[in-house]
């Protein structure tokens, strides 16, 4: 196994820092990105009752917008329960190692839900999740897209020489938190609001507010509550583009603003 060098040893430090705070997250991405080349990191706790909390999710898809967070969510309401080896290793009894690194790929998940929403709709090639056996039962994940390539053997040694420090980092900033901290969605819905005015579908500004909360995965009461709309005005706001653009549900809405977006 590699170990960290001064630079890496450098940047734990920095970590530190912010442990606690509300940088913690992006920061603790900028690491795993410098080790690993990582493109989207999240983390969860698992609950005694059973249940997952997600905690929080960092990283930019340059085509589908809060990708990280909206897929991140949807593992924790939906899908973890489907992920056998995160099942198996956190309903492990005793394991020799608090700390624990598995590697995944998309294609060795069998669920073919999970599978497409949230790998192969987003090019999502690899996971690398590391496992906290001991109370609470908290993981983090890396992830690395098609673009970017699987986890080097390198890689996968840096993250396994860094993950107790990485975990005990990540265990005490929940404690500290008191609460999970939802990272806020990037881009903002203003920028892919503008994106979609600027495209030639004649969209009303309310229009185009509604179908960019639509794309970073809000429902109609959330948008309702950012925007200062009623309900029944969201909706029929979501139909009026739903028309202009030529689409019919929010995965058509998907695909248009990813060639929007290319182009």
């Amino acid at each position: 196994m590699l170990a960290l060098d001064a630079d890496n040893v450098a940047m734990m430090a920095a970590l530190m820092d912010e442990v606690g705070e509300p940088a913690f997250p992006e920061k603790l991405l900028e690491i795993l990105r410098k080790l690993a080349g990582t493109d989207f990191c999240s983390a969860f706790q698992a609950e005694e009752d059973g249940s997952l909390t997600y905690l929080f999710a960092c990283g930019y898809h340059s085509t589908i917008p809060g990708f990280a967070e909206r897929a991140s969510l949807d593992y924790a309401r939906r899908y973890w329960q489907r992920d056998r080896v995160t099942r198996q290793m956190l309903s492990a009894v005793s394991t020799p190692r608090k700390v624990q690194v598995v590697r995944q790929a998309w294609n060795g998940i069998r669920d073919p839900e999970y599978r497409r929403d949230c790998y192969e709709r987003a090019h999502v090639l690899e996971r690398l999740t590391i496992y906290h056996s001991d109370m609470p039962r908290a993981f983090a994940s890396l992830y690395r897209t098609r673009e970017s390539g699987p986890f080097p053997i390198s890689a996968v040694e840096r993250i396994e020489a860094a993950a107790a420090l990485l975990m005990a980092m990540l265990v005490k900033h929940v404690r500290l938190q008191g609460r999970p901290q939802t990272a806020p969605l990037h881009p903002p819905i203003q920028e892919i609001a503008g994106r979609l005015l600027q495209a030639g579908y004649a969209l009303s500004g309310r229009e185009a507010e509604v179908s960019a909360g639509l794309l970073l995965g809000r429902t109609h009461r959330e948008i309702s509550e950012k925007v200062g709309l009623a309900l029944s005005s969201i909706v029929t706001y979501r139909q009026r583009a739903y028309r202009k653009l030529g689409v019919s549900d929010r995965r058509g809405l998907e695909a248009l603003y990813e060639g929007i977006s290319r182009a």
